[in-house]
């Protein structure tokens, strides 16, 4: 789980100079394109000049930037911690102070709605983000410093990491997707044997089928309940063809328990062994390796 505290300091910060006295300059609501920032689709989406603004403080990565305000400029100060880059902002403006050099941008920095607005170019050219143009999907996906380096995992690293952060991944759902009806706290994770980019994920009788794309994104393409739940036939999506061998995480949120093993290609399932997360080495782990197992779906993009 994400540390959401300095998410929250960077949140209070930009909210401050939103009410600070400054010129407030009309832009149009969001685009017909969809932006993902590190996953998740972001709502709140400007055009302007004919360019797309998304809000500054979705752009968060607290390993690698942070936020002041300077209450005598009326500026959001934004610094590189890796690299020593120190950025300023200004409300109404088309350019922003580098390392004390003035530099323009393709559009205002603007306010609205209680959120900072920077045009999506300024992430990637001066914060180190990853923007990725898809014109035939009509979406952008951006992605911080700290989530390229995850989505390179994700996508080609070592199989035990990468699914680590596979079910971390937002999810993301169609219209009018199923909801759980059923009782329980376990999720019930299974993915076929050496892959990471698609898995079933099982929580209370509903059980969603999710693959990862190129871009790093998760999509819920199928979605049904538990024939052994008695909860119900709902079904949605088309679904898959059967995983074949498998392998399986059960995290049993109440005892604070992972229990892990295989299944054969009939559909039996092998506890291979359980892990107490209350032990200080076993904290928050779902995943865990399984033996002789080797991925075999990595990808470069």
């Amino acid at each position: 789980m994400r540390k959401c505290y300095p998410f929250l300091i960077s949140a209070f910060l930009l909210s401050v100079l939103v009410v600070a006295p400054t010129t407030i300059f009309a832009a149009a609501p969001a685009t017909s394109l969809n932006v993902y920032m590190n996953g998740k689709q972001q709502e709140e989406v400007l055009l302007l000049q004919g360019r797309t603004l998304v809000p500054l403080r979705a752009f968060d990565d607290p390993a690698r930037l942070s936020y002041t305000y300077d209450a005598n400029s009326k500026t959001v100060k934004i610094t590189n911690k890796v690299n020593n880059v120190s950025i300023q902002l200004s409300g109404g403006a088309q350019e922003a102070m580098i390392n004390g050099k003035k530099v323009k941008l393709d559009a205002q920095v603007t306010f609205k709605g209680g959120r900072t607005f920077v045009p999506l170019r300024f992430l990637s050219e001066n914060l180190g983000g990853s923007v990725s143009y898809d014109k035939v999907g009509n979406k952008v996906v951006v992605r911080t410093p700290s989530e390229q380096e995850r989505f390179k995992t994700l996508m080609s690293g070592d199989l035990t990491e990468a699914r680590k952060i596979a079910i971390s991944l937002p999810i993301i759902y169609g219209k009018d997707a199923l909801q759980p009806q059923g009782e329980g706290f376990s999720i019930k994770y299974t993915f076929p044997k050496g892959e990471t980019l698609r898995y079933y994920e099982q929580y209370k009788g509903l059980i969603n089928y999710v693959e990862i794309n190129a871009d790093g994104l998760a999509e819920v393409k199928w979605q049904g309940d538990d024939p052994q739940s008695n909860i119900g036939h709902r079904e949605k999506g088309n679904k898959p063809a059967d995983l074949g061998e498998a392998v399986y995480f059960m995290d049993s949120v109440m005892s604070d328990y992972t229990y892990y093993g295989t299944i054969d290609k009939l559909g039996k399932s092998t506890e291979l062994g359980q892990l107490d997360r209350s032990k200080e080495n076993n904290k928050g782990k779902v995943i865990v390796p399984i033996n002789e197992e080797k991925r075999i779906d990595a990808r470069t993009k």
